[in-house]
C-alpha cells in the first residue's frame, strides 16, 4: 500500500465521520456502531450521512436493523480498516515500549544509598513488572532533557523549578552525628563540639552556612574533608570527625549505635521532592512516587 505524506487535511473529511462509517461497516449497523462508541444511533447516521454528502456519494444502506455497504463504502471501508489499525499498532508499540522502559530516576547519591536502593526490594515485591534504573550524582541532572522521569531533589521548605513539577515526599531534620568514639554518649558532660574536627566540604557555600546555621565559626574548625562529598558519613562512622546530614539518611546508623547525634539542636529541615517533567506521567512513574512516599513515612 502507498502512503501519501503530503496529506492535506483540509481535504480529508472530518476523522469523527470516517471512524463513524468505518465502524458501521465493520459492526454492520448504525446501532453497533453507536454502542461501540458510546454515542446515539443517530449521531452514527448524521456522521455516516454527512460523510456521504462530503465524498458524494453513497456509502450504506439500511436493510431492516443492519446496513449494505455499496461498492464505493466497501472500497472505503477496507481503507479506512486498514489506515485505522495501523494507527492503532503504533500507538500500541509506543505504548508497550513506554511500559517496558524502566522507570529512570536521578537522586543525590546520599538519598539514593540511604533511603530509596535499600528499600527497592520492597517496591519490586508490589511491583514485580516494573523496572527501576537510580542514577545517583552529585550534579543537578536535567531530567527533561535527559529523559528521566522523575528526579529526587531537596530544598529548604517549599521550592519550585522551572518547567517541571514537584511535589514533597519527606521534611527530615538537618542533625549533627559523629561516631561514639567521639561523642562520649552518656559522659557525664556534652563534649565540646568546636573543639572535634569536622567533615564538609571548604568553599561549598551550603555546607559552610549549615555549619553557621549550627552555631559554629567554620573558620576556626578543624575540617578533616577529603574532597569526596558523598564519603563524609563514610568518615564520620569511623570517627574521623562529626559531619550534618538530613536526619533520614542515617536513621539506621542512630538506631545502631554506629553513629550519635551531636548535642546541638537541628537549625533547619530539608524537604525531598519527586520532581518531573512538566507533561503526562507514566502510571510506573506515578506507582514508583506513590510507593516512595509510604516507604518514607510522607510529609
Amino acid at each position: 500500500m502507498r502512503y501519501h505524506l503530503d496529506l492535506d487535511w483540509r481535504t480529508l473529511p472530518s476523522l469523527a465521520s470516517l471512524r463513524a462509517f468505518e465502524l458501521t461497516a465493520r459492526r454492520g449497523s448504525f446501532a453497533a456502531a453507536a454502542r461501540e462508541l458510546n454515542v446515539t444511533h443517530a449521531a452514527i447516521a448524521h456522521r455516516v450521512r454527512a460523510l456521504e454528502a462530503d465524498l458524494g456519494t453513497a456509502l450504506a444502506r439500511r436493510a431492516g436493523r443492519s446496513v449494505e455497504l455499496t461498492e464505493a463504502g466497501r472500497r472505503l471501508a477496507q481503507r479506512l480498516t486498514e489506515g485505522f489499525g495501523a494507527i492503532a499498532e503504533g500507538v500500541e508499540e509506543i505504548r508497550e515500549a513506554r511500559s517496558r522502559a524502566p522507570v529512570q530516576i536521578a537522586s543525590t547519591v546520599f538519598i539514593a544509598q540511604a533511603a530509596v536502593l535499600p528499600r527497592l526490594h520492597d517496591f519490586w515485591r508490589l511491583h514485580p513488572d516494573i523496572q527501576v534504573s537510580v542514577l545517583p550524582s552529585q550534579e543537578t541532572v536535567d531530567i527533561a532533557a535527559q529523559g528521566f522521569d522523575l528526579g529526587i531533589r531537596a530544598a529548604i521548605g517549599s521550592a519550585t523549578w522551572p518547567g517541571l513539577d514537584a511535589e514533597p515526599l519527606i521534611e527530615s531534620a538537618v542533625i549533627a552525628v559523629g561516631a561514639p568514639s567521639m561523642l562520649a554518649p552518656g559522659a557525664p558532660e556534652a563534649p565540646d563540639v568546636a573543639a572535634l574536627p569536622w567533615i564538609w566540604s571548604p568553599g561549598v557555600a551550603f555546607e559552610e552556612e549549615t555549619l553557621a546555621a549550627f552555631g559554629l565559626d567554620y573558620r576556626q574548625l578543624r575540617n578533616v574533608d577529603i574532597g569526596v562529598p558523598h564519603l563524609h558519613l563514610t568518615l564520620a562512622r569511623q570517627g574521623l570527625g562529626l559531619a550534618f546530614t538530613p536526619e533520614i539518611l542515617v536513621q539506621e546508623d542512630l538506631a545502631s549505635g554506629a553513629l550519635c547525634r551531636a548535642p546541638l539542636p537541628s537549625p533547619f529541615a530539608l524537604t525531598y521532592y519527586a520532581v518531573t517533567p512538566g507533561g503526562p506521567l507514566r502510571p510506573q512513574a506515578r506507582a514508583f512516587i506513590d510507593w516512595l512516599k509510604e516507604a518514607l513515612g510522607g510529609v
